[in-house]
């Protein structure tokens, strides 16, 4: 039977608690700073639990196959290094790979998922994993494929909104459209054709350009967005090793298909011995919805993964490495503009509006609303310290020092009720108060 379920938010929440993973690396801090809608760490050592999303917002996934020695396995040792980017070249003798880096910003104790052509991961519903602008980021290791394997796909029948990943073609393939032999040149996928770069393959025909494990882990970004099918394949970017290899890949018209209408890490058929299982590795699988990630945060990923970056924090907006008044100001800016940034969209919901004010505040931050100096209460200092640009009721621009708490851009009364109405005042730390006391008095005489 399959346990692929989307669990009530706290059933949700007390399960991610009960779930044993390490603290989060700077890849991983770097992967939820862009808010993916849903986060597959791979890090499970047990079967039993499923892939758990981290991020709280998707199914469980399924582990597919007969895991153990010999056939899929999790815990493997997780990605260790990968060829710099765009360094590899053809060469008579098959070694000018480039230079070896080592994925420090993943930790030495990461773990990964291993399909070994044998098992894979069902994540679920395909049409929760699929949007007509998307992104997913993963790593990915090869072994000696048999053609067509599925890194991730969605199995969406809809081109508007289908969505693969695949090792074939002699490389690396991203297909946006699943009907077969279409009739216009872009409108099935997109292939990067690798068989003449790194070290030299040991397998033959389709594939050998990812096959070997001797090429070390692959980043891999991969976007669309498109109004029609064709500009959904047009539109397709790839960022492989950190470099943008968009040019560089070449359209074709063969769409891979689709089974099941259930998304999978690492497969496509119910079968978890079909041929189109991957013959490696996958690990830290991200999945945004609605979002295309620009090729600087594509590339970003890759800095931290490499360690040349730090990460930066959940709310750090404007990326200068503080989570500050200057990043929910910025957050109420993107409320007031109508326009969806999904950086901003603390809550996954599809919107930028108050609720993700809420959470930078309360969950981000660990403070309350009204807490001018983010020193973490909320007390009369704040009062002298928004008072003190003499902004109020003066219809003029105004931001979170300001006393600008509810993100209109202005401080006036609105704000005195948004502040008492999370139940702050005088009450010390958030996370040292259990309950919500009554409205202090000085609203009333507000």
């Amino acid at each position: 039977m399959r346990r692929y379920f989307v669990l009530p938010a706290v059933l949700c929440s007390a399960f991610l608690a009960s779930v044993t993973f390490a603290a989060d690396y700077p890849y991983a801090t770097a992967v939820k700073s862009l808010s993916p809608t849903y986060y597959y760490q791979l890090n499970e050592t047990d079967t039993s639990g499923g892939a758990v999303d981290t991020m709280g917002n998707g199914p469980i996934g399924e582990f597919n196959g007969d895991y153990g020695p010999g056939g899929p396995e999790i815990g493997v040792p997780g990605p260790d290094y990968l060829l710099e980017g765009g360094a590899w070249t053809p060469s008579a003798e098959w070694d000018d790979r480039g230079e070896e880096l080592p994925l420090v910003g993943l930790g030495a104790s990461n773990t990964a998922h291993a399909s070994n052509n044998t098992g894979h991961i069902t994540l679920g519903d395909g049409s929760l994993f699929a949007a007509n602008a998307m992104s997913v980021s993963l790593f990915a290791l090869g072994g000696p494929a048999n053609g067509g394997d599925r890194v991730f796909t969605n199995n969406q029948a809809d081109p508007m909104t289908s969505f693969q990943i695949v090792v074939g073609n002699d490389g690396l393939v991203v297909s946006t459209n699943p009907d077969l032999e279409c009739a216009v040149d872009e409108c099935g996928h997109k292939s990067l054709f690798l068989p003449g770069e790194g070290v030299e393959y040991s397998g033959t025909g389709a594939d050998r350009g990812l096959n070997s494990a001797d090429n070390g882990w692959w980043h891999i970004v991969a976007t669309t967005q498109g109004n029609t099918p064709e500009e959904r394949t047009e539109n397709i970017h790839l960022y492989l090793n950190g470099v943008d290899r968009t040019e560089d890949f070449l359209p074709g018209t063969t769409g891979w298909g689709w089974d099941t209408g259930l998304a999978k890490i690492g497969g496509r058929r119910d079968d978890p011995l079909d041929s189109t299982t991957h013959s490696g590795a996958q690990d830290e699988v991200a999945i945004w919805l609605n979002r295309v990630l620009t090729a600087d945060e594509a590339k970003y990923l890759y800095d931290v993964a490499i360690g040349a970056v730090a990460p930066s924090s959940p709310g750090d907006y404007n990326g200068d490495g503080a989570v500050d008044a200057a990043d929910v100001d910025l957050l109420g800016a993107a409320m007031r503009s109508g326009a969806f940034d999904a950086k901003f969209d603390e809550t996954g919901d599809g919107v930028v509006n108050f609720d993700d004010r809420i959470a930078w505040v309360k969950d981000i931050k660990g403070t309350w609303m009204g807490d001018s100096n983010l020193d973490g209460t909320f007390d009369s200092t704040d009062f002298v310290v928004a008072f003190t640009a003499g902004k109020y009721e003066l219809a003029e621009a105004a931001g979170w020092e300001d006393g600008d708490w509810d993100g209109n851009g202005l401080f006036d009364s609105s704000d005195f009720v948004t502040a008492f109405a999370d139940g702050g005042y005088e009450q010390g730390p958030r996370a040292a108060v259990s309950a919500v006391p009554e409205p202090a008095s000085i609203i009333m005489v507000l």
